[in-house]
């Protein structure tokens, strides 16, 4: 697929989801065909004054297919299956024997060196 917007152009591999809808486009900031931004300008949001990336509009042209799949093998969306874990499973880490809360371990008590001086001399 060749993405062009009013700054730059770029030929990239797609794969077509339904986790982007409408008229939207979604790109990696980093690909191996080359940086996604070359498609965007220096203009910025003007309540927040950060760069407006979201905001770029592009033409998209689909070109012969050529090449393999984007996506790995090993990628879960490869075989149509949902993401395996829903958000971050913190009870299952705290479970772990080899966890250990912070705050729980054994304080250390820091030695200072001979000749240093009391009010935290170098070392």
């Amino acid at each position: 697929m060749r993405v062009t917007s009013r700054h730059g152009s770029l030929v990239i591999k797609v794969l077509v989801t339904g986790r982007v809808f409408g008229k939207e486009v979604y790109l990696p900031l980093f690909s191996r065909e080359g940086p996604v931004n070359i498609l965007t300008g220096s203009h910025a949001d003007r309540d927040t004054n950060t760069p407006a990336f979201e905001e770029t509009a592009v033409r998209i042209k689909l070109l012969p297919e050529k090449g393999t799949n984007p996506l790995k093998p090993l990628n879960f969306r490869f075989s149509g299956k949902p993401t395996p874990q829903m958000g971050v499973e913190v009870e299952r880490k705290w479970r772990r024997k080899d966890y250990h809360m912070p705050g729980t371990e054994k304080l250390v008590q820091i030695q200072s060196q001979k000749g240093a001086s009391s009010n935290g001399g170098s070392c």
